[in-house]
Order: C-alpha cells, then sequence, then structure tokens
C-alpha cells in the first residue's frame, strides 16, 4: 500500500489503502434464467398471428352412410407490437482529467481510459437494467418501459382478464395446498400450447413469502426444506442474481426477488408488491423478446442486436463521446396463464 502525507496534518504519513465501491446492486435473474425467447429482428415492429384451434370429441356416425361430422375453421387474429428504444449517451471533457486524481490512488493523476471504461461500464449496466425491468413487467402481462409508456397490455390485447387468487395467508385455517392447487390447474388449463408444463416459479413479495413460510400450514414443511440440499442448490444458483430466499412447495418454488429500480424521474419501482406474487410457468416459447436495429445509416433494415455501442472523438480533440442504443420489446404469448397472488389478511 502506498504511503501519502495524512489530508488532515501534512506533517503526518498515513497508509493509502483501496477504495471502498458504492455501486447499485446489479439484477439479473429473469434474464439469466432464459425464461424469455430473445431474437433479433430488422424492424421496428413485429407482427404475429394467433391461431386458435379447437379440439372437439368426434361423435359416432352409422356406418354405409354419407353421413359424417364437419371440421370448424382455425380462429387467426394478427396483432402489431412495437419495439421500444432508447438512446444514451455520455462525455469525457478536459475538466473530467485535468488536475484530477485518479480514486484509489493517492497522487495518481486522472487518465481518459480510465474515465472511459467506467463510463461505458455504467452505460452498460444501465441497458442491462432496463431489460430486466422491462423483462420483469412482461412477466406480470403489461410490457412497459421505466418511463411508464405501455407498448402492450397482453391481457387487453388478447382480451382476458388477469386471473388472481387471494392466499388469504393470515388466516391460520387458510388451506394453501388447495390454492396452490387452484392455480396450478388454472395454469395448466389456460395453457393451450400443446406442450407440456416444466415448472412452476412464484416470484413473491416479502411481505407474501414471509406470510407464506410463517403460515401454519406449511412452516413445518419450510424449516424442513431449509436444511436439505435442494433449497442449498437454488439458494446458491439464485442468490447471484437478487434471489433473497427459495422454498419448494408442492412442487412450486416460491422465491423472493426484492428489486427496487430508480425510475428515469427520480422515483423507485419495485419489482414485486410487497403483499403481491406472480406466476412464471416454465413453457417453451410463452416469453418473446424482440432486439431491434440501431438509428443509425449503416444500421438500417440490419438485424438488432441487445445494445449498440458507439464512440466519437472530436476532430478539435476537446471531447470524447460515447453512446448506447437498444430496441428491445418483450411480452407474454398467453397472458391467460399469468395469476397474480395477494392476501387480503
Amino acid at each position: 500500500m502506498p504511503i501519502t502525507r495524512d489530508v488532515s496534518n501534512i506533517s503526518r504519513i498515513v497508509d493509502w489503502t483501496d477504495e471502498i465501491n458504492e455501486i447499485p446492486n446489479q439484477y439479473g435473474w429473469v434474464k439469466n434464467q432464459g425464461i424469455f425467447s430473445v431474437r433479433p429482428t430488422t424492424q421496428t415492429a413485429i407482427i404475429f398471428d394467433k391461431n386458435e384451434a379447437e379440439t372437439t370429441l368426434l361423435p359416432q356416425v352409422p356406418r354405409g352412410t354419407r353421413e359424417a361430422t364437419v371440421g370448424k375453421d382455425r380462429k387467426v387474429e394478427t396483432f402489431s407490437l412495437p419495439l421500444a428504444y432508447f438512446k444514451h449517451h455520455d462525455y469525457i471533457t478536459p475538466e473530467d482529467i485535468q488536475s484530477q486524481r485518479m480514486p484509489g490512488t493517492p497522487d495518481s493523476p486522472e487518465t481518459l481510459a480510465n474515465v472511459r471504461i467506467t463510463k461505458l461500464e455504467d452505460m452498460r449496466r444501465a441497458v442491462d437494467q432496463t431489460h430486466e425491468y422491462m423483462m420483469i413487467q412482461a412477466l406480470k402481462g403489461v410490457s412497459s418501459t421505466p418511463d411508464g409508456a405501455v407498448l402492450a397490455d397482453m391481457f387487453t390485447e388478447f382480451g382476458v382478464a388477469q386471473p388472481t387468487v387471494d392466499f388469504d395467508l393470515g388466516t391460520a385455517a387458510t388451506n394453501i395446498d388447495a390454492k396452490i392447487a387452484e392455480v396450478k390447474r388454472g395454469v395448466q388449463s389456460a395453457l393451450k400450447s400443446g406442450g407440456t408444463i416444466n415448472g412452476l416459479d412464484i416470484m413473491c413479495g416479502e411481505t407474501f413469502f414471509d406470510k407464506l413460510i410463517d403460515h401454519p400450514k406449511v412452516r413445518e414443511a419450510y424449516l424442513n426444506a431449509a436444511s436439505n440440499t435442494q433449497y442449498q442448490r437454488d439458494i446458491s444458483e439464485y442468490m447471484p442474481w437478487g434471489v433473497s430466499d427459495v422454498f419448494v412447495y408442492r412442487g412450486v418454488r416460491f422465491f423472493t426477488y426484492p428489486v427496487t429500480f430508480l425510475l428515469p424521474g427520480g422515483g423507485t419501482a419495485q419489482a414485486v408488491a410487497d403483499s403481491e406474487a406472480h406466476v412464471i410457468p416454465r413453457v417453451r416459447d410463452l416469453f418473446r423478446g424482440y432486439v431491434g436495429p440501431n438509428n443509425k445509416l449503416s444500421g438500417a433494415n440490419q438485424a438488432g442486436r441487445e445494445m449498440f455501442a458507439y464512440e466519437f472523438t472530436d476532430p478539435k480533440d476537446e471531447f470524447h463521446e460515447m453512446q448506447v442504443e437498444t430496441a428491445p420489446l418483450f411480452f407474454c404469448t398467453k397472458p391467460a396463464v399469468l395469476y397474480k397472488l395477494t392476501t387480503s389478511t
């Protein structure tokens, strides 16, 4: 460690130790679970058909006659959804470097390379967290941006109401097993994907989760689960991305995701309201994502990417500009399965 003069007494010397960084937590459970199937698009909007079939059991007809049943045409509806667009930039000027000390050092002058790396890291984090926020909103059925713009309310688009189940966790007599069974059967009935469910995750607010594991019909199961290897495996897998607790009960994984995002206007938004929980079925192609092209001449009608980054140096050598662009869209293809759980007591 370097030795330097004490800032409060220049006649003394002290050790200059490592800096302490205060950086907002980087949340990424949704993104890193691969819940969304993200694809590039060359356009600023997407169109898709909703192809709805009905399977009716066949009635018997007399053999040897021309009588027969007739099939029903499929119902096809077309939907169009816009992609969001974000453009963010930052500058480095001589004032950011000249006569500035590099943080974490006693006397090393600041450098262009260090400032550049720091700013690019912060810009990348902003893009990552914007995507995570938008994915969480899409998990709840309404695709929206951090500034409140609604790209698609999938409940309205598909003409369905969000199913809600009150778990009534403040009442000791509540049959939690029956509530979970209601959710599982409801999701299975509404899925209509021609496939199967690989599992159910339930993203809980902290109050909801605390009441669940404290409920007399669940408490013993939670205490037993907390000591088994599956619990330890889930915790070690999920905690690096912001999950604080996990509990598997009746084949359903409950977990807390205590994320608070700083919104553009200065306010904050929680991933999940304290007394709510949201069901996330693990089904292929249930959640889709698209990333669009940049807004440069060279990017017109070219495939999109998660993020585009650019750097420009002023010809007069007076500033260095860094710029990022991203054009994402995330949505649920079957909002009728997105159960919201509440607790009235």
